[in-house]
């Protein structure tokens, strides 16, 4: 098992110096040749100014072009989701979570279950438990009484999440917890101006992701 594993983490570490070498034999003379001669030799600040200069030639004489900072935030995703200056209600907030392959996301879930919270995924609209026809919203116990909780929408996709999104899912105040992954489009389609929510994630090192996702994959 750990010669495995060392061979695993050896190959990603040569993975990792074949890239390195690709990407620092990349030519960046043409930005040395630039015609500001008070460019530095350092690539990275070179390239910058580069890219500055060359958008101050796109920009019309005479006219200021300034970006707000809400500007670049999508619509959907500034009048959905509280402000972090906002002291989290439960009560009135249906919490998202960023399942990233790899990244927590099975014990985030776990702890969850643990402490009795009503979660959306994937479970509750599996056929095996009944509820996947079901043409209004429920919560429900998959495997017993006393177990956890679940909400009978599948939140983990684009059809899944516009299915729960027409069942009303977050107006109807039943889970405490999605899950999904793919955040941008929960947000968008889940919540609304009247009914906002708060995303959660946890991340990983990559290069741990890949090795755990190795591993995983032998078994799974």
């Amino acid at each position: 098992m750990v010669n495995r594993r060392r061979s695993a983490e050896a190959a990603l570490l040569i993975g990792c110096c074949i890239l390195a070498s690709v990407l620092f034999s990349f030519d960046l003379t043409p930005f040395n040749n630039h015609e500001d001669p008070s460019l530095s030799s350092s690539p990275a600040p070179e390239l910058q100014r580069y890219l500055l200069a060359k958008a101050k030639r796109r920009t019309p004489k005479g006219s200021i072009k300034t970006t707000s900072s809400s500007a670049s935030v999508r619509s959907w995703a500034n009048n959905h989701l509280e402000p972090v200056t906002v002291t989290p209600d439960p009560s009135r907030e249906t919490v998202l979570f960023w399942h990233i392959p790899k990244s927590g996301g099975t014990t985030t879930k776990a702890i969850y279950e643990c402490l009795h919270q009503t979660l959306a995924s994937r479970v509750g609209s599996l056929p095996k438990f009944g509820h996947d026809k079901d043409e209004e919203i429920v919560a429900f116990h998959p495997w017993r009484d006393n177990g956890p909780t679940y909400v009978n929408v599948d939140t983990t996709g684009p059809v899944g999440i516009r299915h729960a999104e027409e069942m009303g899912l977050v107006p109807s105040g039943l889970a405490d917890l999605i899950i999904t992954g793919d955040p941008a489009f929960a947000i968008e389609h889940l919540y609304d101006d009247a009914h906002k929510g708060r995303v959660l994630a946890l991340f990983r090192h990559p290069v741990d992701r890949l090795v755990s996702k190795f591993y995983y994959l032998q078994t799974a």
